[in-house]
């Protein structure tokens, strides 16, 4: 699944749920609560810089680039593991993906609940 999704958010942009509230940590994690559904996930160090990316205008791969720039030793990994924290974050509702059609005028913004 992981590859058919992977392709899937490359041509996307992921967008925070509103319903979403976030508390950074004292470890430099952080935890997520989506108010619409009461699932709440705690994240590392990583995970926390990949929510902070999540700005509705980087597509995955530009997340990835930007976690590498951030930490000197990131593994070879870094786009597999972004991709799975994005799956992971859309199915339980934190995310969305704004997908971009053709036409520049329109836009879908798709958000689970």
């Amino acid at each position: 699944m992981r590859e058919s999704v992977n392709a899937f958010a490359l041509d996307t942009t992921p967008v925070i749920n509103p319903a979403v509230v976030s508390r950074e940590g004292l470890d430099d994690g952080m935890v997520l609560v989506n108010c619409d559904t009461g699932t709440a996930l705690s994240v590392n160090r990583t995970g926390a810089l990949v929510w902070k990316l999540i700005d509705g205008r980087r597509n995955p791969e530009e997340i990835a680039k930007a976690v590498c720039r951030n930490f000197n030793n990131a593994p070879d990994t870094v786009m597999d593991d972004v991709a799975a924290l994005l799956t992971t974050l859309a199915e339980d509702g934190f995310i969305g993906y704004e997908i971009k059609s053709e036409n520049k005028d329109q836009t879908q913004n798709t958000t689970r609940k």
